[in-house]
């Protein structure tokens, strides 16, 4: 019997930009669910229109009475059952995590607890999230996303927001579904950007906008229009196309700018209604577009066509930040002050035409990837019953008091929920120190600990433990009492440095690992000490490491990101990223730059990362105090990380003990070649030409393979070539599937 899925979204109110969105969850629900539109039930602000478009089933979105709570009341009991007889209910589309206009919150709220009444699984789905204004927006749009069996957003900024309004649950980044649309079987780009397609929005216009401003409004259809009559002026044989999105207010203010430009006659004006299809063709038929709303940005780039964006709004932003295309982006507030705001990326694009549709076209294939993985994520949460039931317990953890603190544990969290496994955290998120701190914070995990086990233990399949003592005492009691299957991943530092504390932690750990179902070492030197000290079996010791997040670690075009940065071109950027503590070799590190600055005086050494001690990092300083080209900067989050790592020219990693290294791996993923030490992971990871060694604690060889790199530009490119082999096996996406099989291998 097929599935019945309902759509829920601002659809049948003539923007196709929604509309848009609604039909790439239609191609998308026919790819994966193999159902016809007749098994699809849109809730739309015009059912019948709705209807006729797509071949669905359509309902109201709402029943409109005479105040906010009649409408609720009677549109929840209407459509209670409709849903009811759902198997799914999709959340999607534009204007629905936000409460600008007052009433998205409530109504698609009401959705969510309608889902929980009839019991049907309800999924957010690619939305954006923002703005949010009110605490009534933000517990309305908190509990939607908990009573959620996924949620999905289309930017990482759409994340933040709902993370920083309370929401606990998984929140994944995937591309807007709007990418699923068909390509133009035939595009023909020029030789140079010709033809320019423009939107605009109704900018503080009474007809769109929530208040009206008409000063603000003239001022931005007069600085539209300056703005696109000077690039008109400085390329006599350019021509502007206006076409709109939304009928019929975008297509008045495109009237309104054309009338007050200079260059009128080298402008068209689409009067046509286009549905999405038409928008996508249109676009192809352009060189570059120059776009206000959202989604005529992203229908331009499903044909492949270079974007300037018009930022009115912080999702048009958001989208071209996360595309890595900010040098393409244009503030609406700005447009009346200057009048080469559009000129400047314009020019930019002309320099390197080529390399502008080159990148623009993998900017392109790489959305479609993402809007093609949501759906996959959605068919694992929704039909695999069978996926494992997983406590995670682990020394650290992020949290406010450190975004980095167990960073790697986190991502690979998040990665295995992507693949539908559940997965409850119980971890320490406090790196502080101080002997009452400690005490206390272990105390406290252990009891809340005890806790869940009394109530919840039998509930689990598999207990993963990072970090062996002490967390896998407590893998071993549910190991224990409910014979729940105990994986242990050791980091290196646990086997290093916590055994060495005291007799009893090698105690421990001897025993933890000898009855855990399964060890995981992240490197290879790592297998080998757990084989050789612990006298653990190799073929019960898997090498899995933590992975490479390729979605956020992958090249950007160093000149950009520089000119992002405030790097000057002709810097020898000598890049460190991690804790600033004694055992990652800093001070070897301060000593060999100051020797490869005898060779090279435009080299500039930035270490990324936070102090871990206090006396250590006051002693890093006071050495450091008198050397202007080197530059502490504090923890950042990740993509800023990979943006640091593809300007650098070098990455240096001169650690005194390390398990894996994936930070350098990292590195290589950014295709930027690295020097570290022999020691531990970095051994076998910088193996075979993958990189340069040098000996702990060893600042002349540092220097000497630094100095090497930096006169070899032929070396640099055949160490990244050989690297990219490592990081396409070491795919964090590729590794964590082998983590999901020992969670599910059957005991004897």
């Amino acid at each position: 019997m097929a599935m019945a899925i309902g759509i829920v979204g601002n659809y049948g109110n003539n923007n196709k930009g929604d509309e848009a969105i609604l039909q790439g969850i239609i191609i998308q629900l026919k790819k994966y669910y193999h159902i016809s539109p007749a098994d699809i039930v849109v809730f739309s602000n015009h059912p019948e229109q709705t209807r006729k478009m797509y071949g669905v089933q359509a309902a109201p979105l709402y029943y409109k009475k005479n105040n906010n709570y009649l409408t609720l009341v009677t549109t929840m009991r209407k459509n209670f059952s409709v849903i009811k007889k759902l198997d799914l209910l999709i959340v999607g589309g534009g204007g629905i995590l936000m409460d600008l206009y007052g009433s998205e919150a409530f109504l698609f709220g009401m959705y969510g607890w309608l889902g929980k009444l009839t019991k049907t699984p309800v999924v957010i789905y690619g939305v954006g999230a923002g703005p949010i204004l009110s605490k009534q927006g933000e517990l309305l749009l908190r509990s939607l996303a908990h009573i959620a069996r996924l949620t999905t957003v289309r930017d990482p900024e759409s994340k933040k927001l709902l993370q920083s309004i309370g929401v606990k649950s998984p929140i994944h980044v995937i591309g807007d579904p709007a990418f699923q649309l068909p390509m133009p079987i035939e595009v023909n780009r020029q030789k140079k950007p010709l033809k320019i397609g423009v939107t605009a929005v109704p900018f503080y216009h009474g007809s769109y906008w929530p208040e009206e401003n008409l000063s603000l409004y003239q001022n931005y259809i007069t600085g539209m229009a300056e703005n696109l009559d000077r690039i008109l002026h400085n390329y006599p044989n350019v021509e502007v196309n206006f076409f709109a999105t939304k009928y019929p207010q975008d297509l008045m203010v495109t009237k309104e700018i054309k009338a007050l430009m200079q260059y009128k006659d080298r402008c068209t004006i689409n009067e046509h209604v286009m549905e999405p299809n038409d928008i996508v063709g249109f676009a192809a038929e352009q060189d570059i577009v120059i776009g206000t709303r959202l989604h005529s940005l992203i229908l331009s780039l499903v044909s492949e066509t270079p974007v300037i964006a018009v930022s009115y709004h912080h999702k048009v932003l958001d989208f071209m930040n996360m595309i890595e295309c900010q040098d393409y982006v244009v503030p609406i507030e700005g447009l009346h002050d200057q009048t080469d705001l559009f000129l400047r990326p314009f020019e930019q694009m002309d320099k390197d035409w080529d390399k502008t549709t080159s990148m623009f076209k993998q900017v392109a294939d790489k959305m479609k990837y993402k809007a093609d993985k949501g759906m996959q994520l959605v068919k694992q949460q929704t039909e695999n019953k069978n996926n494992p039931n997983v406590l995670v317990l682990s020394n650290m953890y992020p949290s406010k008091y450190s975004k980095t603190f167990g960073i790697f544990v986190k991502n690979q969290v998040e990665l295995l929920q992507e693949k539908g496994v559940t997965v409850d955290v119980s971890a320490i998120s406090d790196p502080r120190k101080g002997k009452i701190r400690v005490i206390s914070k272990y105390l406290s995990f252990f009891v809340k600990n005890i806790g869940t086990l009394l109530f919840k233990g039998g509930k689990y399949d598999a207990v993963h433990v990072h970090y062996i003592f002490p967390t896998g005492l407590i893998g071993l009691l549910y190991k224990r009492l409910f014979n729940t299957r105990l994986i242990v991943t050791s980091h290196g530092g646990d086997i290093d440095q916590m055994i060495r504390k005291s007799s009893r932690a090698r105690r421990y750990t001897d025993q933890i690992l000898q009855q855990s179902d399964h060890v995981i070492a992240v490197g290879d030197k790592l297998k080998q000490d757990i084989h050789e000290n612990f006298s653990v079996e190799l073929d019960k010791i898997s090498v899995i490491n933590m992975g490479v997040n390729r979605d956020v670690f992958h090249p950007i075009d160093q000149q950009t990101v520089r000119r992002q940065l405030g790097i000057a071109p002709e810097e020898k950027l000598l890049l460190f990223v991690g804790n600033l503590i004694e055992a990652k070799g800093l001070m070897d590190l301060v000593d060999a730059f100051k020797l490869v600055k005898q060779y090279e005086q435009k080299a500039a050494l930035h270490l990324i990362g936070e102090p871990k001690n206090a006396a250590f990092f006051k002693k890093l300083k006071e050495t450091i105090a008198d050397e202007r080209d080197i530059t502490i900067h504090d923890a950042l989050p990740q993509q800023e990380i990979a943006q640091w790592m593809s300007a650098a020219d070098i990455f240096v990693l001169p650690s005194h003990i390390e398990g894996f290294g994936l930070v350098a791996l990292e590195a290589m993923a950014c295709e930027i070649p690295v020097v570290g030490t022999n020691i531990g992971g970095l051994t076998y990871l910088l193996d075979e030409g993958r990189g340069l060694k040098a000996e702990v604690k060893n600042p002349e060889g540092l220097a000497k393979q630094i100095i090497t790199l930096l006169g070899d530009p032929e070396l640099k490119k055949q160490i990244i070539k050989r690297a990219l082999r490592k990081v396409e096996e070491y795919d964090q996406q590729k590794l964590v599937d082998d983590v999901i099989k020992l969670y599910t291998i059957r005991k004897a």
